[in-house]
């Protein structure tokens, strides 16, 4: 007979897995409920162009698609635009807004198994449609920060930022395309400062990994564009971790400058400039007061306000360890200002935990109308990870309390008692057989937390793993003393 072995890069959860996953999930289900988000479910796959017009790179050469009835569909890979398809749909009252949304449910993307990412995955998200303001914004970041919190997750950075303060300094004549690419561009440059800073504060052999292999892609940009300056890749075996860390960021600037000039798409003064503001992050008031002194007197001071306004609204809310940092644009062209991320603490690695930011023409762009629009999306995953990290967890037994039954000729007396109890809300299995001597095997044979024997007499020997005591077969007497047991 065949043995089938497991698709690549996907997997099984074993039922202790499973109840810490529904543990996670129930508690966002709860944390959104109690910020006024109401539970949506769109279908697992969608047309192909929902996801290939607006989503970004990372995500367009990873769909997984299928042929069916002559069309092209792809199993979504997010779950942002099937909410916007379903906003552009008509079936939701324009006139009372905003909407919002919660969801919950399987996404697929297809990726290397060696990358430590699986081709199907969890997302858990909440969108806010048709409203905006600093407010709206603080809300979604809080209600994710509650999430974290909800889950004994406390150890969590978050860092906000504003991709419209990049979009202001681009020039006038750019089209999305240019646009798109230019973002790309910063959003790896953030990327490799970021993977910097961590191996320079806590040296970690995955990040060097990771940093050498982005050395060599800007080692092939490089030679494309024939960069001959200072900061020219060249062998780095002699660098010890520290000195890596520092010098690949300085290649990446150097790099991109000449990317820039050998396109002739944004200005030398600009590319300064952008680069300048991509290196600001930290505390909030030192970053306002650098960001002001960059960028005084240019268009971006608009999209600057907008962001320290959101953070101001954001600490309202006593959402601790916020810091502010301008190089994140998070992979996605349709942002339009407010992004944000929450990340673990240091000593975690700084994993990602959520994101998201402000969508403001996305849902027009699917054929909707005009409906500023911000949300964010977990990678539940990571949350179950740390959840499990930080709680000292146990998975309940299959059984609240196993009944047996002396013979097999009075099961049928075990079984009606055991729906009775099920009545009650208990977990119950039914067996026959004796107790032994030794109740801590028996307990852990029927995986139950109390065995309950049911004898020739009219009442019941409950067994306890340190005692035992006789009751009535009375099913919410039963029931009490054992939800009593477990509540010990």
């Amino acid at each position: 007979m065949s043995k089938f072995d497991l698709p690549r890069a996907t997997r099984d959860f074993l039922p202790g897995e499973t109840a810490a996953r529904n543990l996670v999930r129930a508690a966002f289900v709860q944390s959104a409920e109690a910020y006024g988000f109401q539970e949506i479910q769109t279908p697992i796959f969608e047309h192909v162009e929902l996801f290939s017009a607006r989503s970004g790179p990372e995500i367009k050469s990873s769909m997984l698609t299928f042929h069916c009835d002559n069309e092209e569909f792809a199993l979504r890979p997010e779950m942002t635009a099937p909410v916007c398809r379903l906003m552009s749909s008509g079936l939701l009252d324009l006139n009372h807004l905003p909407h919002k949304f919660s969801y919950f449910g399987p996404c697929f993307r297809y990726t290397r198994p060696q990358s430590g990412r699986y081709r199907e995955f969890l997302q858990a998200g909440i969108e806010c449609l048709g409203a905006s303001g600093p407010e709206v914004d603080a809300e979604i970041i809080a209600a994710s920060a509650r999430t974290l919190s909800s889950l004994g997750i406390e150890n969590f950075n978050l860092r906000i930022g504003n991709i419209g303060i990049f979009r202001d300094l681009m020039p006038d004549d750019f089209d999305v395309e240019e646009w798109a690419t230019v973002i790309g561009h910063l959003d790896r440059l953030n990327g490799i400062h970021e993977k910097c800073r961590l191996l320079a504060e806590r040296p970690d052999e995955s990040l060097l990994s990771d940093l050498r292999i982005d050395r060599m892609e800007l080692a092939t940009l490089q030679e494309q564009t024939e960069y001959t300056g200072p900061y020219a890749i060249a062998d780095a075996s002699h660098l010890d971790v520290t000195q890596y860390a520092s010098k690949i960021g300085a290649e990446a600037e150097a790099t991109f400058r000449r990317l820039w000039e050998v396109e002739e798409s944004i200005p030398a003064e600009t590319a300064e400039l952008l680069i300048q503001i991509s290196r600001l992050r930290g505390p909030v008031q030192r970053v306002r007061e650098e960001a002001f002194s960059l960028l005084r007197g240019s268009s971006s001071t608009a999209a600057l306000e907008n962001l320290f306004a959101v953070c101001e609204a954001v600490e309202m809310y006593g959402v601790d360890n916020l810091n502010v940092a301008l190089g994140i644009a998070r992979g996605f062209t349709f942002y339009t200002s407010t992004v944000f991320e929450i990340t673990s603490g240091l000593a975690d690695g700084d994993r990602l935990y959520c994101g998201g930011g402000r969508y403001d023409r996305l849902v027009e762009l699917f054929g909707g109308p005009p409906m500023p629009s911000i949300g964010c999306a977990f990678r539940f995953d990571t949350l179950v990870e740390a959840f499990c990290n930080a709680n000292a967890w146990e998975q309940s037994r299959p059984h609240e309390i196993f009944l047996l039954s002396e013979t097999k000729e009075k099961l049928h007396h075990a079984v009606q008692f055991s729906e009775e109890l099920r009545k009650c809300g208990l977990r119950v299995g039914v067996g026959v057989g004796k107790p032994t001597s030794n109740r801590v095997s028996d307990l852990a044979t029927h995986k139950t937390d109390v065995l309950a024997y049911m004898g020739a007499s009219d009442s019941l020997q409950l067994l306890y793993a340190e005692a035992e005591e006789k009751a009535p077969l009375d099913a919410a007497s039963v029931s009490d003393r054992v939800k009593s047991f477990r509540n010990r």
